[in-house]
């Protein structure tokens, strides 16, 4: 399992390069999709900051609150490879984004406030992650709309790998 403090550490890197690349790449690039019905560079920004705002909105929530609500952990916990694997077998069966986390048509205006709200995300996880125990990580679980009840450190592992899936399609655009 990887440790509070690594999570910390992935989350700053996973975004980090999102955020780098994205100002690296040419603006022309930026509300183009790759391909017909494919996102665009901003639409996948938009998308993972979307992604994300549940996660740091539930892990500022009381912990007992979580545990009332969702319960705790009823099964071994998935390592960061087993959660990946699970999320990519999902998408192989037709797993996709539902309705709250498909982005609008993004324009190049919007890039500047888009950044920054990818990097207020960012520290706010990383803020409210830092009140969370290693055991209270593996204990409390979360739904996860395509994973189903997570643990939270798995929705981290998640948030981590979530950031290079879809730099990875950035990356892709032409």
């Amino acid at each position: 399992m990887k440790s509070r403090d690594q999570i910390e550490l992935e989350i700053h890197q996973a975004f980090d390069e999102v955020i780098n690349f994205i100002r690296q790449q040419d603006d022309s690039l930026f509300d183009r999709p790759k391909a017909e019905g494919k996102w665009s560079t901003g639409q996948q920004l938009d998308h993972l900051i979307k992604s994300v705002k549940p996660l740091s909105t539930g892990m500022g929530l009381p912990k007992f609150l979580l545990k009332f609500r969702f319960g705790i952990r009823n099964r071994p916990e998935r390592t960061f490879d087993e959660l990946v694997s699970k999320y990519q077998q999902k998408l192989e069966e037709g797993g996709q984004a539902s309705s709250a986390f498909i982005p609008p048509e993004i324009s190049i205006e919007q890039k500047d406030q888009l950044l920054a709200n990818y990097e207020k995300e960012k520290i706010k996880l990383v803020k409210v992650l830092q009140k969370w125990s290693e055991k209270q990580l593996s204990t409390n679980v979360a739904p996860h709309p395509l994973l189903g009840k997570c643990t939270v450190r798995e929705l981290l592992y998640f948030t981590i790998h979530h950031n290079y899936h879809h730099l990875e399609s950035i990356k892709d655009i032409p």
